[in-house]
């Protein structure tokens, strides 16, 4: 009877495995040399900056939100990492101190002012997006200088045995997080605040204060995914982020998490990002344009969305 229901309760995140292991098998059937643990492993390695800001993204999903600032922070937190570090080991620390800084000011202001001024997440978060792009484009006058010093780009670039650093610190930020969510009285309440605000409120959780830290670390995450994403690339690129807004809120969504809060979780999450990853890498061998690119991702959300609305 336990076995029945525990099956139960993880039916959908068993759902989202099973869809990765089919992504999986048509991968190696259209190209067996894709499927070679270098290659799955190089993979990983560059979906570990997606994977960072999906887990942040599903955090404030979970209390019924939504960011359309991820994209624009993950991009502010490269110019500035960069613009800052020159290409120098011993600008590492004040860089990474900055960006992380900076980005838990925007998920701060986020947080207040859907918390406060009560205007939606969707409207809050883009006109923030759009506050963003600005400014770096002012700072950087168009044409973003320097450079990510040598040893910080060790996190993408590092390998410890056969795996690769960047693909460790996505699994321990997920382990984390799963963690706090999962075994914890603070994860559910996070649950109970996307799931029944007001009855949480009445409960005596104050729902506001968790809304501001679910966007203050949901930027925090973006800024760390800015840095490893940084760290990949080498040097300052506008608009670097810009796809990972719409990639973010497609993994989790392929993982279950509900727009409507308090359902999901950082389990299906991952599934999501790695399936995410294969199907851009199965499009590309497909020879399928950029533009086809889009229309899939926004056909995968359309349909989740659709299928999690069914069940619920």
């Amino acid at each position: 009877m336990n076995v029945r229901l525990s099956l139960h309760k993880y039916k959908q995140t068993l759902g989202v495995f099973g869809l990765l292991l089919a992504v999986l098998a048509f991968s190696a059937a259209l190209s067996p040399e894709s499927f070679s643990a270098s290659h799955l492993l190089n993979m990983v390695r560059q979906a570990a900056p997606l994977g960072i800001a999906a887990i942040a993204q599903t955090l404030v999903l979970l209390v019924a939100g939504i960011d359309l600032s991820v994209g624009a922070t993950i991009s502010l937190v490269n110019i500035l990492a960069a613009s800052m570090m020159m290409g120098q080991n011993g600008n590492i620390g004040m860089a990474v101190a900055v960006s992380l800084g900076v980005s838990c000011l925007i998920g701060l202001i986020n947080g207040v002012l859907i918390t406060r001024v009560r205007i939606p997440p969707f409207l809050v978060t883009l006109a923030m997006s759009m506050v963003i792009q600005g400014v770096y484009m002012v700072y950087s006058k168009g044409s973003p200088k320097g450079s990510i010093a040598p040893g910080f780009r060790y996190l993408s670039d590092g390998w410890l045995g056969p795996v690769p650093v960047s693909a460790l610190i996505w699994i321990a930020v997920w382990a984390l997080f799963a963690f706090l969510l999962y075994k914890t009285v603070w994860g559910r309440k996070v649950y109970a605040t996307g799931g029944n605000p007001m009855t949480s409120l009445l409960s005596g959780i104050r729902t506001n204060r968790m809304i501001i830290l679910m966007y203050t670390l949901c930027s925090l995450l973006a800024g760390a995914a800015g840095l490893l994403l940084s760290a990949y690339i080498g040097v300052a690129s506008v608009g670097v982020g810009n796809t990972y807004t719409l990639n973010t809120v497609a993994a989790a969504v392929i993982g279950g998490t509900a727009f409507s809060g308090g359902k999901g979780g950082l389990a299906g999450t991952f599934a999501g990002v790695l399936i995410m990853i294969l199907l851009q890498s199965l499009l590309t061998m497909l020879n399928v344009p950029e533009a086809g690119k889009f229309i899939s991702q926004g056909l995968i959300i359309a349909i989740m969305v659709a299928i999690n609305q069914r069940r619920k």
